[in-house]
């Protein structure tokens, strides 16, 4: 399979060389040579389209005035997009040039790279997990009040989220950051995220170590992000939507804390006064 989708890429970058080659070089460093509008019409018009639309294209023109020539006269005689071929040349060049590097990067470059997209547990697993043990839900408000005097509400969203805004008394431990870009490994990384169609971002190095020294597992946690997710199935959907937050609480359940509650309120839907 992986060999067939290779040999079908491989024949599609040469059908771009030869179609470029033929079509694009002509059409961009083609010089304008205008023909006149008036002889090249009525043989178009009356060939492609017959004598009900030439008689429509008459009355358009009475209406019109010289407006309609002018118009008529770009469609037919369209300015070209270079007058120097040498520029045409290069841009066909850089086109071509592209599609090569998008053509190694796909198949060359970015599959040593695709493993590193994939997380240690999929959404998949998660949801099926979560969904057989069940969860404790709870809304925003209800959340707040709670950790007012005993809970611990855990916001999981990154810093700069929370930073604009934010429940009162939230504790800050971002399940996820941007990719770090210190080394020509990372920056591959991230460009096969790009590539993918993959958030730029990964999980936090020693998350769960962070937050087993930051919130005591004797106490009942809260714990929301941006968007909530749910583990209700729509129309469309079989594994519910998955979101941070239900991630960060299958994680610290594995690690032992039991109190646990997910706020079923994504942060981006919760007014901030």
């Amino acid at each position: 399979l992986r060999t067939g989708r290779k040999a079908m890429a491989l024949a599609a970058t040469l059908c771009t060389f030869v179609l470029s080659g033929t079509y694009a070089l002509p059409s961009l460093s083609r010089v304008s040579t205008v023909k006149s509008v008036d002889s090249a019409r009525p043989g178009r018009f009356n060939r492609l389209y017959g004598d009900r639309l030439r008689a429509k294209e008459m009355r358009m023109r009475s209406s019109m005035g010289p407006a309609y020539d002018a118009i008529i006269d770009k469609i037919v005689n369209p300015p070209p997009l270079f007058d120097d071929p040498k520029q045409a040349e290069n841009a066909v060049k850089a086109v071509l040039g592209s599609a090569g590097v998008s053509f190694l990067a796909a198949f060359l470059v970015a599959p040593q790279f695709q493993s590193t997209l994939k997380e240690e547990e999929t959404w998949k697993d998660i949801y099926e997990t979560l969904k057989s043990q069940g969860i404790n839900t709870a809304s925003a408000d209800e959340a707040v009040k709670k950790c007012e005097r005993n809970g611990i509400l855990l916001d999981v969203r990154m810093e700069n989220k929370f930073q604009e805004k934010s429940l009162p008394g939230a504790v800050n431990i971002p399940l996820y950051r941007p990719i770090q870009l210190t080394n020509p490994v990372a920056i591959l990384r991230a460009l096969a995220f790009a590539f993918f169609g993959v958030s730029n971002s990964e999980r936090t190095p020693g998350w769960l170590d962070t937050v087993k020294e930051e919130i005591p597992s004797n106490k009942p946690v809260y714990i929301m992000c941006n968007t909530g997710g749910s583990l209700e199935n729509k129309p469309g959907t079989k594994f519910g939507f998955e979101s941070q937050s239900l991630k960060a609480l299958h994680f610290l359940r594995k690690a032992g804390y039991k109190n646990l509650f997910h706020v079923d309120e994504g942060m981006r839907q919760i007014p901030i006064k």
